[in-house]
């Protein structure tokens, strides 16, 4: 692990993009319109690849932090993964909006079930995208799959515990 890049990750960011991903996919499969579906995966892409434009980070920098609507959970952690998770997040709403455009709605929209499922698990502390980020690096990929989890006590794409926190 190269600690240069290893720094303190809000975790409460990420808890309040989970649960805007979770009401946003809901309310698509609700009124089952892909418009919601696609600004999502907009928004996974920009955390993904851009993340200081995350209009998911900026409405929590700018209004939920501010406000004291949650406070700062700052752990101990590498961002990568998580912008790795962004970035499955966002070929899995491309992968379910190609369905519904191909003809097989349900599959789409099956999908997107699976993406919520996903969704709140995550929220309880296990993340299939870090996962998946961290195996990529077990099985010896570098570049952006450079780093190995910070808390070695727990379970891969588990979220570190608090005793790494140091703010």
């Amino acid at each position: 692990m190269t600690t240069d890049t290893t720094s303190h990750v809000d975790h409460a960011e990420i808890k309040m993009g989970q649960v805007l991903t979770i009401i946003i996919s809901t309310i698509a499969l609700l009124l089952q319109d892909p418009l919601p579906l696609m600004l999502l995966g907009v928004v996974f892409l920009l955390s993904g690849t851009v993340r200081v434009l995350s209009p998911f980070s900026m409405f929590y920098r700018w209004l939920i932090q501010p406000v004291g609507i949650m406070t700062s959970d700052y752990r101990l952690d590498n961002i990568q993964p998580h912008k790795f998770g962004q970035l499955v997040g966002a070929l899995t709403i491309a992968i379910s909006l190609m369905f519904m455009q191909l003809g097989y709605p349900m599959t789409g929209w099956g999908i997107v079930v699976v993406l919520i499922i996903l969704t709140v698990i995550s929220y309880a502390g296990w993340c299939i995208g870090c996962f998946m980020y961290y195996q990529l690096n077990r099985i010896g990929l570098g570049g952006f799959f450079k780093h190995a989890p910070t808390d070695k006590s727990k379970i891969m794409g588990m979220r570190p515990g608090k005793k790494q926190n140091q703010n």
